[in-house]
């Protein structure tokens, strides 16, 4: 199998790739998703109908308890009542219908970002896979933080060298503020990203990006690290990043072993286009990776049927699973 970063050595290749993929299966791909969307903007407008039908009863009702009897009144009110029900049923619709457009969408991709990549990638619904990524998620001790909640939509499963999944993350915290309120405040919004590798990391390898060691929402979660007593911090001869590079290991050889020349320099031009806080662990025969993506529509897809509407939406999800995969190409290789 042709490795990605030869076919596609770069984010502009990759772009031209997707975009000349979905002109040539752009038909196929509106009609299978064509009467969700749809379902969609039917809902949608009928909502939009009653609500501006309830909002002009509530206003009539107004005025008619000062003019008119209270029959009068009291029959207005259960129409009031009435409206605002269909107004809650119709948004209600409006809802599912576009929860299930996100789903559709995102399975008549798959075709398409499996194309680009030259790879089998299979979609996963949220609720398929929720108690799976949260034991995932504690095993690889990326995310330390008590008392957090995690949502967790979708899933994407690449097949090829071996498994990588990447999912949808929003991860949020209570927090009280000081009126004495809680609200809920945003550690972590982007991917998770797990792979199976092909041998066993025999020592816990951990790497951080500049500005991380005080962790998502400022949890200290290198101190937790090497607080530990088994991981220390690391120097790597080749790690030329090593001021925005952090890493720590329980076993520097072992270490050395994955962390090679070819993926810390891959590791580092990521990071240079964006400068967000990566977080990877090795743990045992698992890859494990935290990225904040801003860009992730959480339980949302798009109802437009503009070819650059859908790229933009769709680059959201083939951007972080070609980065993925060019990292994890890079372990997996090196034992080649």
């Amino acid at each position: 199998m042709e490795r990605i970063k030869h076919s596609i050595p770069d984010v502009d290749i990759l772009k031209r790739r997707f975009a000349a993929v979905l002109e040539g299966s752009f038909g196929d791909f509106i009609s299978s998703t064509h009467v969700r969307r749809e379902a969609v903007i039917g809902s949608r407008r009928y909502a939009l109908v009653a609500g501006v039908f309830a909002i002009a009863v509530l206003v009539l009702l107004s005025f008619i308890r000062t003019t008119h009897s209270e029959l009068v009144w009291n029959a207005f009110a259960i129409c009031g009542i009435f409206w605002l029900l269909i107004v809650l049923v119709s948004a209600r619709q409006w809802f599912t219908n576009s929860t299930l457009l996100a789903k559709e969408i995102n399975m008549a991709l798959m075709p398409i970002v499996s194309t680009t990549l030259n790879r089998t990638v299979m979609y996963t619904f949220d609720n398929q896979h929720r108690e799976e990524t949260l034991q995932l998620l504690q095993e690889s001790e990326l995310m330390t933080i008590a008392g957090i909640t995690v949502i967790s939509d979708d899933k994407l499963t690449a097949f090829g060298e071996t498994e990588l999944t990447l999912r949808e993350l929003l991860i949020t915290k209570s927090q009280a503020t000081d009126s004495g309120n809680d609200t809920s405040i945003e550690l972590f919004k982007g991917v998770f990203v797990v792979a199976v590798l092909p041998f066993t990391h025999v020592a816990e390898t951990y790497i951080s990006t500049k500005n991380d060691k005080a962790g998502f929402a400022h949890q200290n979660f290198w101190s937790n690290l090497l607080g530990q007593q088994t991981v220390k911090e690391i120097s790597l001869e080749w790690n030329d990043f090593e001021s925005v590079l952090h890493v720590a290991s329980s076993d520097p050889v072992a270490a050395r072993e994955v962390l090679t020349p070819e993926f810390m320099q891959d590791l580092y031009y990521w990071w240079q286009e964006h400068k967000r806080n990566i977080r990877i662990a090795f743990k045992g025969n698992k890859f494990f990776m935290l990225l904040p993506e801003s860009t992730i529509k959480i339980g949302r897809g798009t109802s437009s049927t503009k070819p650059q509407a859908i790229r933009e939406y769709a680059s959201s999800i083939i951007l972080p699973l070609w980065r993925s995969l060019l990292l994890l190409e890079d372990v997996v290789n090196r034992r080649i």
